[in-house]
């Protein structure tokens, strides 16, 4: 299923590391490559500071006259149901984005380790040893496992991806239900003082129908969002399943015979056998 590209098998005096790079992991070269990426993430796109806060804030201001326009408006029973839905399905963008930077980070180190695993072999392994041992482990290296990082780093990403966008939909909710709250709470203030009237109970009752009427709109087209974005990251987790049982790996996946049956399993580099 996942592929990479490599040269022929069997030994290579001179291999390239993926993206061309050839730098050992703790190198300052490596070193300021993650430490921009990492850097590059905490400077993503996301919230100000105290978003959240900032937008309770506001509900609890302009929640009371709210409750007391679509009291008035006779609608208590829906207008309380209305508030309770539309505070429940509130919640704190910030940790979206959190998790999108911790994903980034893993993002980071899991190159760092292809790139360990890659070198490990080449400068380790492959100018000391060959045989059938040393053959196999680099063709699965080359054809199989830099491409299931490869595949696992592209997963990582889009999980990044798709925090951000749930990041975005949850402030953009909230933001909404600031407005509408807003919105709804002077205008019931200005109806308010007539509500004894006849004609300015009509007007509050049509207040209320307007503002239960564009929550229902408001919470529907959220609902339907988040319901995508979650289906996305399950389907994202069962990539990330499936490439967890790729990864265990043993002999019997390698086709390796147990030691002493296979004299040439692992011989060394002399001038004899160079």
């Amino acid at each position: 299923m996942l592929s990479s590209s490599g040269g022929r098998s069997g030994r290579s005096s001179s291999p390239q590391r993926p993206n061309g790079s050839s730098t050992l992991r703790h190198s300052p070269k490596v070193r300021a490559i993650s430490a921009a990426q990492q850097a590059g993430s905490r400077v993503a796109p996301r919230v100000p500071p105290g978003f959240f806060a900032r937008v309770t804030a506001l509900i609890t201001a302009h929640k009371r006259p709210v409750m007391i326009g679509v009291t008035g408006g006779g609608l208590v029973v829906a207008g309380g149901l209305v508030v309770t839905a539309a505070l429940a399905n509130m919640a704190n963008p910030e940790q979206y984005f959190d998790d999108r930077d911790t994903w980034n980070t893993m993002l980071t180190d899991l190159k760092l380790s292809a790139w360990d695993v890659w070198i490990s072999y080449f400068a380790e392994v492959s100018p000391y040893w060959n045989g059938h041992a040393s053959e196999t482990v680099q063709r699965y290296l080359r054809f199989q496992l830099i491409g299931m990082f490869d595949e696992l780093g592209r997963v990582d990403a889009e999980i990044g991806n798709v925090l951000t966008d749930l990041g975005w939909e949850i402030a953009d909710y909230d933001t909404k239900v600031v407005e509408l709250f807003f919105k709804s709470s002077t205008v019931f203030t200005v109806l308010l003082p007539f509500g004894r009237h006849p004609l300015g109970r009509l007007a509050l009752g049509a207040a209320a129908i307007a503002f239960i009427g564009y929550f229902i709109d408001v919470l529907q087209e959220f609902l339907s969002k988040i319901k995508g974005l979650d289906k996305n990251l399950l389907g994202l987790r069962h990539k990330i399943n499936e490439l967890n049982g790729l990864f265990s790996v043993g002999d019997g996946k390698l086709h390796l015979q147990a030691p002493g049956k296979d004299l040439n399993l692992w011989v060394p580099v002399t001038k004899e056998h160079p």
